[in-house]
């Protein structure tokens, strides 16, 4: 089953301030023609959020119809842009030729020598004379094409598929709920591991010694789920496994390169995790799945940006399936892509990049003549068991995405829909604490009325655990058992006289005027703006650099009244980084933070994960970080300073929010000014206010900060760049020593030595929209 191709190889090069794009292999022969990335930075770095999963939310800061992304309008003006001129006229000539010969065209792109254009989303490149997404068929695969320093031989694999898989979740990161990703892979997977085609091999321990002895056996898929980035300091992309205490353990493409590089079956690897195939803007290898390539790997498939669990139940399933009906890699991205397109609203078909080397495919499949005959709906038996079982555990956010992606698909089946109902998702975030994949904490709404069923077990020959055994539930003997119709109602209603309606009639009045005098007001306390009105006009020219964080205009002004409902839907950016530590760490403390603007102030809200909460020193303000609390280093765009440059006086500020005995639903915030070098003691400025709330596992904390607090004497434009980090702090138990325990920042390069130089701190652009 796999296609013939030819290939239309293009690549994009620097040309004076601009860019080129060169066809340097196609049916049509050669061709040139100048490039210009329709865009700024912000533009992407808003569209990549808008087409991430969708988030859940009682009241926005940007109104839901200014957030709906036209992702054909933007694919249409990529493709516009670099199939234009000749090497437009190349490509339709070459599609015709193609076509001619009974084979389809594959569009191979090269971002060697211009390594900053390999963050743009080249997935979503639509064609206006085709009128259609050109990754979303077979006739029209997008490969990113990598030089390799050898290329192997093609494998051949008699069924069935191994796939060795590792989910990596280290105690002092934001904890990735392990069992979940577990459940969702095999449940979505099941009915492949049951026919034989496919089995799975799941690392108890994410650790690059239980990995190297793993890959002592044949495999051919290497599926990593975790946390991923990019380490500033090394330029080089990492994904994040585990040390043998628990620990993240950061690791280059480079060196997991090394290990796969000698396990001669594996020829591919699928990067769930964030920011896998980023690259550094200076190195087109220095991403995870370039290296990989690079050092010898035929394919890597790697996520531009996080994904939604249904999301990642289509993309699991559909791509080992096509794998193991025989197509190439090509072809199977492509119609994953079309079952990610069609399988609910979302945009996320354009998340997963495909890298390849040469032009063969990493392997050939052979199905096993003693493979069972797949069943229809084998597929929907194994989500629905784990879904089930899910329940039974008492952990409603596993079973969620299994429920809705049954019900897209067969709303009938069994009592989806009765399960559906007692599912309700809140709008609050997860006690359990920030995962990789944005999604609302869930709950019961209702008591299961019969007790759930047991799910069936998993071929227990076929879907193996690496150093640990799990029982296999008991199987499911109930599952045509529906809830019993609701009881009749007790106490029908009765007829009243004219007396008593007219009673209730003043009751509802008076109701609604003290709604309208008390409550309405506090529904509307953000003014809605639009976004010239609350940021000012747009810029004459907007960057085309990248920054580190993108804060969105605030048309709808958040309240800071520890009420944190206004800032769903913001992006949010985790805190990972361990900066400062003495002691022993609480392997919980950890956080996220959002951040938007307007004309009159800069807003922040904090999420920390900290079940021991400590209020700062109010009688010694220079000790204020030895509370809990956040802060962040703010100033001008630093990136043309030189490394050595010191703080400037006068621009630069520290600015830090703790948590105080006195003020249980606020904090306190003071700012330290810059020095030479360093930053001097400062003093409280309560024009910073700060709302706060606790909870069971930590605190929120969100901050307006007005913009002469910063040190700037009018509001920036839009589009403006700013040098900040963001940085949690973590004080010891004893009162009496007030001492830090536990620093965490947004920057991995920020330490108490290199906090006095702004080259080297992080960037943030004021955008125009809070996506």
């Amino acid at each position: 089953m796999s296609r013939d191709y030819l290939d239309f190889d293009v690549a994009v090069t620097r040309e004076g301030q601009g860019y080129a794009a060169h066809v340097l292999a196609s049916p049509a022969g050669e061709a040139s023609a100048p490039f210009t990335l329709p865009f700024a930075a912000t533009d992407l770095a808003q569209f990549m959020i808008a087409v991430g999963p969708p988030r859940v939310s009682s009241r926005r800061l940007v109104p839901a119809e200014a957030r709906v992304v036209d992702v054909k309008e933007y694919g249409r003006r990529l493709g516009d842009a670099l199939l234009s001129g000749d090497v437009g006229r190349a490509f339709r000539e070459s599609l015709t030729t193609a076509t001619g010969q009974g084979k389809d065209l594959r569009l191979r792109l090269r971002l060697d020598a211009v390594p900053d254009l390999d963050p743009v989303p080249w997935e979503y490149l639509y064609d206006s004379r085709l009128g259609r997404f050109l990754t979303l068929s077979q006739e029209t695969p997008i490969v990113r094409l990598l030089d390799s320093l050898e290329r192997p031989p093609v494998v051949h694999v008699d069924a069935p598929l191994r796939v060795l898989v590792m989910i990596s979740s280290p105690s002092d990161m934001p904890e990735l709920a392990v069992d979940r990703e577990r459940q969702l892979l095999t449940a979505t997977t099941g009915d492949l591991v049951a026919s034989g085609r496919l089995t799975v091999t799941v690392l108890e321990d994410a650790t690059l010694t239980a990995l190297q002895r793993a890959l002592l056996d044949d495999f051919h898929v290497f599926h990593f789920i975790g946390h991923g980035g990019f380490d500033q300091q090394a330029q080089e992309g990492v994904l994040v496994l585990e040390r043998d205490d628990g620990t993240a353990h950061r690791v280059s493409g480079e060196r997991l390169g090394t290990l796969l590089h000698d396990a001669r079956t594996m020829q591919l690897a699928v990067l769930n995790a964030c920011e896998g195939a980023r690259t550094s803007g200076r190195d087109a290898f220095s991403g995870v799945g370039q290296a990989l390539v690079r050092q010898g790997l035929p394919a890597v498939v790697a996520m531009q940006t996080e994904i939604s669990d249904r999301a990642a139940l289509v993309f699991s399933h559909e791509f080992y399936y096509f794998l193991t009906r025989g197509l190439g890699i090509d072809a199977a991205i492509c119609e994953v892509r079309k079952a990610m397109a069609v399988s609910d609203e979302a945009s996320e078909w354009g998340t997963a990049v495909l890298l390849r080397s040469g032009a063969d495919q990493p392997f050939s499949f052979t199905a096993s003549s003693t493979a069972e005959a797949e069943r229809p709906e084998s597929r929907l038996e194994s989500l629905y068991d784990a879904a089930k079982g899910a329940l039974l555990a008492r952990a409603p956010a596993t079973a969620l995405p299994m429920l809705e992606q049954i019900a897209a698909e067969h709303p009938d089946y069994q009592d989806v829909t009765q399960l559906l109902e007692r599912v309700r998702p809140e709008a609050a975030p997860s006690d359990d604490g920030p995962t990789p994949r944005s999604r609302p904490e869930l709950t019961l709404t209702q008591p299961l009325t019969q007790p759930l069923p047991q799910p069936e077990a998993q071929p227990e020959a076929r879907l193996e655990t690496r150093q640990e055994a799990h029982p296999e539930p008991e199987p499911d003997t109930r599952r045509d058992r529906t809830p019993p119709p609701p009881p009749p109602d007790p106490h029908p209603r009765r007829k009243g006289n004219g007396f008593v309606r007219s009673l209730i009639g003043l009751v509802v009045l008076f109701g609604l005027f003290w709604l309208g005098m008390t409550q309405v007001p506090k529904w509307f306390k953000g003014a809605t703006a639009d976004v010239a009105s609350a940021c000012g006009p747009a810029p004459a020219a907007a960057s085309s650099a990248a920054t580190t964080f993108v804060a969105g205009c605030a048309t709808t002004t958040p309240a800071i009244d520890g009420d944190f409902a206004d800032w769903d839907g913001v992006p949010s950016h985790s805190i990972p980084h361990v900066i400062a530590q003495q002691g022993t760490p609480q392997r919980e403390f950890g956080g996220d933070w959002q951040v938007v603007w307007d004309s009159s102030a800069l807003y922040l809200r904090v999420h920390v994960v900290d079940p021991d909460v400590r209020s700062v020193n109010l009688a010694t303000p220079a000790a204020w970080f030895n509370g809990d609390g956040f802060s962040f280093e703010f100033g001008p765009d630093a990136r043309s300073l030189a490394p050595a440059a010191t703080t400037r006086r006068g621009q630069d500020v520290h600015v830090m929010v703790g948590l105080s005995r006195d003020a249980p639903t606020s904090g306190v915030a003071s700012i330290n000014p810059a020095g030479r070098g360093t930053f001097t003691t400062g003093t409280r400025h309560p024009e910073i206010t700060v709302g706060r709330a606790d909870n069971l596992t930590g605190y929120d904390l969100e901050a307006r900060v007005p913009w002469s607090s910063l040190q700037l004497k009018k509001a920036p434009a839009r589009g403006t760049v700013f040098s900040m980090n963001v940085n949690l702090s973590d004080a010891t138990s004893s009162p009496a020593a007030w001492r830090l325990r536990t620093m965490k920042s947004t920057n991995a390069a920020r330490t108490a030595e290199t906090q006095g130089f702004p080259h080297g701190w992080q960037t943030i652009t004021l955008a125009d929209e809070a996506s």
